[in-house]
């Protein structure tokens, strides 16, 4: 992405990945816990949101 200029230069898409991935995995893990999806709802968008900030302007 940061080869097409999706992301700033200074955005580290390893990092960002392993962010996604933990908000996953954790997500899931406290989805399980509680029965519900709210969990892994919240840290999706959460992460999603944190990489959106990396948006390249356009």
């Amino acid at each position: 992405m940061r080869e097409r200029g999706e992301l700033r230069p200074e955005a580290d898409p390893a990092a960002l990945a392993h962010l996604l991935a933990a908000a996953f995995q954790g997500g899931a893990l406290l989805d399980q816990a509680a029965g519900e999806s709210t969990p892994l709802r919240n840290a999706l968008y959460g992460a999603l949101a944190y990489i959106e900030s990396f948006a390249a302007e356009r």
